[in-house]
């Protein structure tokens, strides 16, 4: 059954140097006539396959490696609803299938390394996001993408203000303090004027949310900070770290549902992911400015060879079929994949520049300064 890629996985691709490889990726739709044909639309990928390994492999060979990939589509495990697509990687010794999301454009790529673009972005997880419900009752987070949201596990997050309140003789409260009715974060309200007690305890509730946080927030995925609007100043005032600068979204949290929630913050999700990858595009362009920079391919590919490279940035489902030479950096373009010899030229620099150390990141087209297929940044 194909599973969900792991960073282990794509070092252990890149890492084989027996050709051919074979790179093959099919859409899987979430249901209707497109997912009933799936096993045929992969037949003709593995023909399609088929004929450019014919090019240069006797029949022989070419039948041994295709097939595990012949098998594949009677499996009846391997043909399910997507949105995700399915990937298969195969060559002498390995024999991969995986879901990736998002989904790449559908075809097979027949060459000396893994076209493995697709599988770099759907490591990178750059549709990804961050919710954080601040309620009148608990605090919860969650991970989102257009899909729908997931609860994110938080060890050590307080469900209520009761619950980081201290205790009377000492450490943390394990409920509502006896002879009173808990009051939680006021219902979706914030404390009234001259309330400090209960300014305070928000406070405390909320810097306990800050502590719980610190070390979940520590990748590049943005921040959603949900809550009725007069906890939200508080939150802020009491974080010391991301989510501080989190875009808020205001409202009660308390009644809502995944999906009611998702409806709710995927507008504000989607303006902070694209302020991400806009802040990359103005690295860019600095760098470009100071000398440290290009978009054009073949000083790209001059500096990736040469270890230069700091970051690439990659046109997602874009292929420039050619070669690069791994020496020098010579680039050579052709019109399309004329047979087992060529390559994605975008993907072998993706390759490079990992091997070298150098950081890749496959973004949509339109996130790519000067709509160029590649720019990157350089070391020095």
């Amino acid at each position: 059954m194909p599973k969900k890629p792991t960073p282990e996985d794509l070092r252990h691709i890149l890492s084989l140097r027996t050709e051919p490889c074979i790179s093959l990726f099919l859409a899987l739709p979430r249901h209707g006539p497109d997912l009933a044909k799936a096993p045929v639309r992969f037949r003709a990928l593995v023909r399609k396959a088929e004929s450019l390994l014919g090019e240069r492999y006797d029949a022989r060979r070419v039948e041994a490696l295709l097939a595990p990939l012949a098998g594949l589509a009677g499996a009846t495990d391997v043909f399910t609803p997507g949105p995700e697509s399915l990937a298969v990687f195969r060559a002498d010794g390995l024999f991969e299938t995986y879901r990736l999301w998002p989904a790449p454009p559908e075809g097979v790529v027949v060459a000396d390394s893994f076209h493995v673009k697709p599988l770099i972005r759907c490591l990178q997880d750059r549709h990804r996001y961050l919710v954080l419900a601040l309620g009148s009752r608990r605090a919860t987070l969650w991970e989102g993408s257009e899909r729908g949201l997931v609860p994110r596990p938080v060890p050590g997050l307080p469900r209520s203000a009761e619950e980081a309140a201290p205790a009377e003789g000492g450490g943390r409260a394990g409920g509502p303090r006896s002879g009173g009715r808990a009051s939680g974060p006021g219902h979706g309200k914030g404390p009234g004027e001259g309330d400090a007690g209960r300014r305070e305890e928000l406070l405390r509730f909320f810097r306990a949310v800050d502590s719980a946080l610190g070390d979940t927030l520590g990748d590049d995925a943005p921040i959603v900070v949900a809550g009725a609007a007069p906890l939200l100043p508080l939150f802020r005032e009491a974080c010391s770290h991301a989510a501080r600068h989190g875009e808020g979204v205001e409202g009660a949290v308390d009644d809502l549902g995944p999906e009611e929630l998702h409806a709710r913050t995927l507008r504000a999700a989607r303006r902070a992911l694209d302020a991400r990858d806009a802040s990359l595009a103005e690295d860019f362009r600095r760098q470009l400015d100071r000398g440290l920079a290009a978009d054009i391919l073949t000083r790209v590919a001059e500096a990736a060879v040469g270890g230069r490279v700091r970051r690439l940035l990659v046109a997602d489902g874009r292929r420039l079929f050619g070669r690069v030479d791994r020496t020098t950096g010579e680039v050579t373009l052709h019109a399309g994949q004329t047979g087992p010899q060529d390559d994605d030229v975008l993907d072998d620099l993706a390759e490079i520049v990992l091997e070298r150390g150098g950081e890749v990141l496959v973004l949509d087209p339109e996130r790519i300064p000067g709509e160029a297929a590649a720019v990157a940044t350089f070391r020095w």
